[in-house]
């Protein structure tokens, strides 16, 4: 592995395990958002606007879901990055 992709996984190892005692801690209270919708609000695909308005909605008050959310992106972006830096570097 080179450098890069070591300071990748190392990034990505780091932030799962913050997300994991994150989703500990949220899941102790009720009526959050969960990782999974977070997640597809971050990628576009929630698309039903009853749906959508709803996460907007309760992103606008809930200190700790716009966290969550915010880690979930970060998370979701460097996937994604690492995903396209070990495609690039791939000799298939």
């Amino acid at each position: 592995m080179d450098v890069k992709t070591k300071l990748l996984a190392g990034t990505i190892r780091q932030l799962r395990a913050s997300r994991e005692r994150i989703v500990r801690l949220i899941a102790k209270i009720p009526d959050h958002i969960d990782d999974h919708d977070l997640e597809r609000y971050h990628l576009g695909m929630v698309k039903e606007e009853a749906e959508l308005a709803a996460l907007e909605e309760h992103l606008l008050w809930c200190g700790p879901c716009v966290d969550r959310t915010e880690a979930a992106s970060q998370y979701v972006d460097t996937v994604r990055a690492a995903a396209c830096d070990r495609a690039e570097y791939s000799p298939w």
